[in-house]
């Protein structure tokens, strides 16, 4: 990695940048298609001592047995710890190193998250397996999900909530603990008083393109510059298969998890750590809910108003050249199953577009005339109000 001082101090990641404009276009880049899991949380009942929701500690001592990622800050970088840029050689050597530190072990704890065709990344941050990803990577709740391990290990997980409105996303890994039974590498959590800021340095990880035997995962640094609402921004030059990632601070400390990115590859935006705690009992008990900012997804059909919607899902009207017309579907139409899950009723139609992102190719099973059809469509996004 390269340095430069200037109006502002950061490394840059040639390669991300070099390939970020083509990739991350829409969030669907890394979206997982639907495949519905059985109920792999009781399948694991004989590995897990208890189906209670897991606290998440925020308060845990700076302790490398209770957060694998913590690194002491050596004396003399109070300036660097507040995001001050670096006076002299001195101070740049210092922050080289301690980023360094943070990001050896980063790699133990960024794991690769694979569902069919498409991937994204994601952090466990608990010791029974919990992992934090971006909602648009996890899909949906009880999802099969192949977690890959930063030697390569491929281990079965499961999806659970998602919490669309601010892209935040939960899953598990089915075995509480590993082959040898022991905890799962973990992150160390911030305190609630420990808010990111506006300047402060920042490491991100993650898997862009995914998992790769001679490469562990890709380290960006930069510094966050703003912060919006529930959303941090920072600099680190991020691409496609990142979604998901985390984003640390100088402590290595988890500060937040990547979702987007903004006109270019280096404006980034993160999810923060208080979203995650705020929705921790909602996304541990699989629901999910909202939509993605700004990626409303539609395919352009109204219910047929002559059908029980409740117990069937005939269309009534098809918005021309819109998704499910451009697909072939026509008024009349009954929709069995969409994107892999049976489809019993227009609410339920509804959740499942809801659950992906424009952009996304799914198949759709129809009746027709008595006949069964299959066809291929591309979700649509609504227009911006």
């Amino acid at each position: 990695m390269g340095t430069k001082m200037g109006k502002r101090f950061r490394f840059v990641d040639v390669r991300a940048i070099l390939f970020g404009l083509l990739a991350f276009a829409l969030v669907g880049t890394i979206v997982p298609r639907t495949v519905v899991a059985q109920d792999l949380i009781e399948q694991d009942a004989a590995t897990r001592t208890s189906k209670k929701i897991p606290v998440l500690d925020i308060d845990r001592s700076k302790d490398d047995a209770v957060g694998g990622t913590y690194v002491s800050i050596e004396p003399g970088m109070d300036r660097l710890l507040r995001g001050e840029e670096p006076r002299d050689l001195a101070e740049l050597k210092a922050l080289q190193k301690q980023q360094s530190k943070v990001a050896e072990r980063i790699h133990q704890v960024t794991v690769n998250l694979q569902h069919g065709s498409t991937q994204g990344s994601g952090v466990i941050i608990h010791p029974d397996g919990y992992i934090l990803t971006a909602a648009h990577v996890a899909g949906k709740p009880k999802q099969k999900i192949t977690v890959v391990l930063h030697d390569g290990r491929r281990v079965a997980g499961v999806s659970m909530g998602v919490n669309r409105d601010n892209d935040a996303g939960l899953v598990r890994i089915n075995m509480s603990r590993d082959d040898d039974g022991q905890p799962w590498p973990h992150a160390a959590l911030p305190t609630p008083d420990e808010q990111p800021r506006v300047g402060q340095w920042c490491i991100a990880g993650g898997h862009p393109g995914g998992w790769m035997q001679d490469r562990p995962s890709v380290i960006r640094v930069g510094r966050i510059l703003r912060i919006v609402d529930s959303t941090i921004v920072s600099d680190c030059s991020l691409i496609g298969g990142d979604s998901g990632g985390p984003l640390f601070n100088l402590e290595g400390k988890l500060i937040g998890i990547h979702s987007r990115i903004g006109i270019d590859v280096d404006d980034n935006m993160h999810v923060p750590m208080h979203v995650f705690m705020e929705s921790w009992e909602r996304l541990a008990n699989n629901e999910a809910w909202g939509t993605l900012p700004g990626f409303k997804p539609v395919i352009g059909v109204t219910a047929a108003r002559s059908s029980d919607t409740r117990s069937e899902c005939v269309i009534g009207n098809v918005t021309p050249n819109g998704p499910a017309a451009q697909a072939g579907i026509q008024a009349g139409d009954r929709i069995t199953r969409f994107n892999g899950s049976p489809i019993d009723s227009f609410d339920r139609l509804k959740e499942e577009v809801d659950a992906t992102v424009p952009g996304e190719r799914v198949s759709v099973e129809i009746e027709r005339n008595s006949q069964r059809m299959v066809l291929r469509m591309i979700v649509g996004v609504a227009d911006a109000p």
